[in-house]
């Protein structure tokens, strides 16, 4: 057998604790899981998926299944416009792309930004999944401090002085993991501070479409379009399997990112962009999003209903306006880390909060991010009444003793 030589980047990095939860669960079906962040399975819309396939095949023939153009299939960019003007962005051609997901997007800048000791400033917590992209190109990920509201401009001030960073990684909308959205003033601030540094800002904003209360502000690339990449997808609203994202950045970075895609992947499949914009420009579509929207909002009043009954004193979470999840946070001494062994022995999982920071996790392990978008509806409130009894049996070093 040959022995294989890797190379420094796929050394560096390994499964993380996201990775290692699916293949868990992948042997516990019987668990009730608030650990994945993935769409509720009920409402992955087969037929309506089949009838959009049919609809693109009938309106451009075998072109669909064809290679096509880098930047993506021409109708779908038309429909990404539209969606993005009600989003307060308004963009032209040479800064729009069709990418393989949101997180191909995100691998796609990475690539054209990025070399080795780059730094990349990220939210504290943050999207665990991206930290380890960013760290896979070799680049220092340095967390700066956070509120209530997102990133904190004073810190960000701070930091942006002290580092030359390739770019900032902001989820400025129903944040992964903590649920919380950057009101219009904050984004304002953040804007203008990236744009006097004249810094990038990366925006992951994959959960917006999933409001269910309050107004939306506007994108933060509205703010500083020069200075900012925009990422969404439709992995939360009509199929994780799909596979596309779309992307605006400043043309210059998109003429790099399209080379860099030539030896990737070529294109993103036309067949599933075809199906993508039937989607975005059906009545069936803004249909299914609407169902997508009233469910996930009934699961997570059913959840917080849950918390207040089952989870301990000294336990504390903010409702989100949308997204699919709600972040915990216990006392100090309270270990979620420790906490989650014997929650599987019990039959619930959750992902702990040290997953989702970039510096000194030890000193974040009181938190726990619970997903409710993948859990059926009906097992929600046993699931959290299964938790709620693991918490209580758990020792920890605040002062009321056990949380």
């Amino acid at each position: 057998m040959v022995r294989l030589q890797h190379s420094r980047r796929a050394a560096e990095v390994g499964s993380g604790p996201i990775d290692d939860m699916f293949a868990t669960l992948a042997r516990r079906p019987e668990v009730v899981s608030f650990a994945v962040g993935a769409p509720d399975p009920a409402l992955l819309p087969g037929e309506l998926v089949a009838t959009l396939s049919r609809n693109a095949i009938e309106r451009y023939g075998s072109a669909v299944l064809q290679y096509g153009m880098t930047q993506g299939f021409a109708p779908l960019l038309d429909e990404a416009r539209n969606l993005l003007r009600r989003r307060h962005i308004r963009c032209t051609h040479d800064r729009l792309h069709i990418s393989t997901g949101g997180s191909g997007a995100l691998h796609n800048v990475c690539l054209a930004v990025l070399d080795p000791r780059d730094v990349v400033l990220v939210e504290t917590p943050t999207y665990g999944p991206a930290v380890k992209e960013f760290r896979s190109h070799g680049a220092t990920v340095v967390a700066v401090p956070s509120d209530e509201f997102g990133i904190v401009p004073e810190a960000l001030e701070e930091a942006l002085s002290g580092y030359d960073a390739a770019f900032v990684y902001l989820l400025p909308t129903f944040q992964n993991p903590t649920g919380r959205t950057m009101p219009a003033e904050r984004r304002a601030r953040i804007a203008e501070i990236a744009v006097r540094h004249d810094t990038l800002i990366v925006e992951d904003d994959v959960y917006t479409d999933l409001r269910y209360r309050g107004v939306a502000p506007p994108a933060l690339w509205s703010f500083a379009p020069d200075n900012s990449v925009y990422i969404t997808s439709l992995s939360k609203t009509l199929a994780p399997a799909i596979r596309v994202g779309i992307t605006v950045m400043p043309a210059d970075l998109l003429k790099t990112v399209l080379a860099l895609k030539q030896g990737i992947d070529m294109q993103t499949s036309t067949y599933c962009q075809a199906i993508a914009a039937e989607f975005l420009g059906s009545s069936a579509g803004a249909a299914h999003l609407a169902h997508v929207v009233e469910s996930y909002s009934a699961k997570l009043d059913v959840l917080t209903a849950a918390a207040e009954r089952h989870l301990p004193a000294g336990f504390r979470w903010t409702e989100p306006d949308g997204g699919m999840f709600l972040w915990v946070e216990g006392p100090a001494g309270f270990d979620a880390d420790a906490a989650l062994t014997e929650a599987l022995r019990q039959g619930v999982a959750f992902l702990p909060g040290s997953a989702f920071y970039a510096d000194d996790v030890a000193g974040h392990r009181n938190a726990m991010r619970l997903s409710f978008a993948n859990v059926p509806r009906d097992d929600i409130d046993r699931g959290v009444a299964l938790l709620g009894a693991v918490l209580r049996e758990r020792p920890t070093h605040a002062t009321t003793g056990t949380a």
